[in-house]
């Protein structure tokens, strides 16, 4: 056998083998990512404890329900702290287990969370204009309760303001549940509690959280503000997509 070959086959060898060493340790390191061990060990509890010790959180019950939030102002805003747990036609618990609600809220249509006729999730309010000026209102109630509203594209986008110049939302992002902690540095406990589609899938428990604005995107869609590990932002996504709501104080 010719010399040449030889070493050919050893070279071959070789590379293969640190090929597959290279690939079995990034395999490795994903699957340590993915580990029960690697998620964040945090507990909601000691989250909440922590954060009641260091924001003025207010509270109110809702009297539909009895339900209790806490509530934070930011800026000349006052936040619920808590999604929305309020129980209605079109929601769902998160990760369809319903032990999840009390800590992550419940997940809402468009329609559901603005408390309009289902068909709306494939045609514009304005058809109705009466419909269309009542949910243009500065202070639209929608599911909210009573002295509180679904915030618009606007007053999220006042929100946004205060956080830093090309931040990933950790100002946001609760210290417990996500796979990257969050600062939370104005008390605003955004929980991962992922979001249904249409077709009854639920996607990103644990890694994303969506909420509504009340503001429409195109003719099937609607805004929302997504928050990951790794940013946040406000785009469009279908009205018949279930996700969280936050509401904000009327004034």
């Amino acid at each position: 056998m010719h010399i040449s070959f030889i070493v050919f086959v050893i070279l071959a060898v070789a590379i293969v083998g640190i090929s597959g060493y290279c690939m079995g340790k990034h395999v490795n390191k994903i699957s340590e990512q993915e580990s029960t061990n690697a998620k964040n060990t945090v507990s909601h509890e000691d989250c909440l404890v922590k954060n009641i010790g260091m924001f003025n959180y207010g509270a109110f019950m809702d009297t539909r329900d009895g339900e209790t939030y806490h509530t934070v102002q930011i800026g000349d805003q006052i936040w619920m702290v808590e999604n929305l747990r309020f129980k209605a036609a079109g929601s769902y618990a998160p990760n369809n287990d319903e032990s999840n609600v009390k800590k992550f809220g419940r997940l809402y249509t468009w329609t559901t969370a603005l408390d309009i006729p289902p068909e709306y999730s494939e045609q514009s309010p304005a058809n109705d204009i009466e419909m269309y000026n009542k949910v243009k209102e500065r202070n639209y109630q929608g599911i909210a309760p009573e002295g509180w509203h679904i915030p618009s594209r606007k007053e999220w986008e006042t929100l946004l303001s205060v956080l830093k110049s090309k931040t990933d939302g950790r100002e946001l992002r609760s210290e417990c549940f996500w796979h990257k902690p969050g600062d939370d540095t104005f008390g605003f406990f955004a929980l991962p509690a992922g979001y249904r589609f249409d077709n009854g899938a639920f996607c990103h428990f644990g890694r994303r959280a969506r909420f509504w604005t009340k503001d429409e995107y195109g003719k099937t869609n609607a805004f929302r503000v997504s928050l990951t590990d790794n940013s946040v932002d406000i785009e469009g996504v279908y009205r018949s997509d279930a996700i969280s709501v936050r509401c904000v104080k009327n004034v």
